[in-house]
């Protein structure tokens, strides 16, 4: 999804994007670039707050400043493990997950906020949470980590406003490297199948559906919206039930 969403907003006139990531983003970066697009990657583990602060220090004084931040990183317990009830999940594990998905969110925007507020473009925030933050699923501590990011968008948004907008997107089942690992079935038809059951819209989302989302939300069409999260879900919150097919 954060590569759909950097392509996505070099579609709609970004200048320059930077991305941090344990992984290596070279190939996306080197894409951008291909595009004549400013566009660099910083290796950084979010569980190292100095570090990330200097990662995203670095990428405002190369691109010389932020206008938007994306808050898309994010891990799932099941892809580590099967022990994913609260009280057998390692704690080692439920700390991983919530440093990276929410702490992550926090010291990123935290670091960025100085910049943001020197934007003159309606600087914005877009965090990712997920339909997991709203209704339980099996991975309790991915949950946590994604309701704890709800409320924080709002805290933020009420603390930066009017000068930064924050929102937030809660994806449900989307076609992504995490959720392949996630599932971790034999028969991925059948499990996708399953997981997609209680959809009204019988498949998963598509990282570009997402990337459309994010990047309304940091733009300027969206300027009277902050402190909002916006389910892209095909449908699975609307109702309780699941489809035969």
């Amino acid at each position: 999804m954060g590569a759909a969403i950097a392509r996505k907003a070099v579609d709609e006139g970004a200048a320059g994007v930077g991305i941090l990531d344990r992984a290596d983003a070279a190939a996306i970066v080197d894409e951008l670039r291909e595009r004549g697009v400013q566009a660099l990657y910083v290796p950084v583990d979010l569980r190292d707050r100095e570090a990330t602060t200097q990662a995203v220090d670095r990428v405002a004084e190369e691109l010389g400043g932020l206008d938007t931040v994306f808050n898309n990183a994010g891990i799932v317990e099941r892809a580590f493990t099967n022990d994913v009830d609260f009280d057998t999940i390692p704690e080692d594990l439920w700390d991983m997950v919530l440093d990276i998905n929410l702490n992550g969110t926090w010291i990123v925007s935290r670091a960025a906020t100085p910049h943001l507020k020197k934007s003159t473009r309606g600087p914005a925030i877009v965090n990712a949470a997920s339909v997991a933050g709203k209704v339980a699923y099996s991975h309790a501590v991915y949950g946590v980590s994604k309701a704890g990011i709800i409320q924080l968008t709002k805290s933020m948004a009420m603390t930066l406003a009017p000068d930064i907008r924050v929102n937030c997107y809660c994806p449900g089942p989307v076609e992504t490297a995490m959720s392949g690992t996630a599932i971790g079935a034999v028969d991925m038809d059948a499990r996708v199948k399953s997981i997609t059951s209680a959809n009204l819209m019988p498949r998963m989302g598509r990282p570009e559906e997402i990337a459309d989302l994010a990047c309304f939300l940091a733009g300027e069409r969206a300027g009277y919206i902050t402190g909002s999260s916006y389910d892209i879900d095909g449908g699975t919150l609307a109702w309780r039930g699941q489809r035969d097919d």
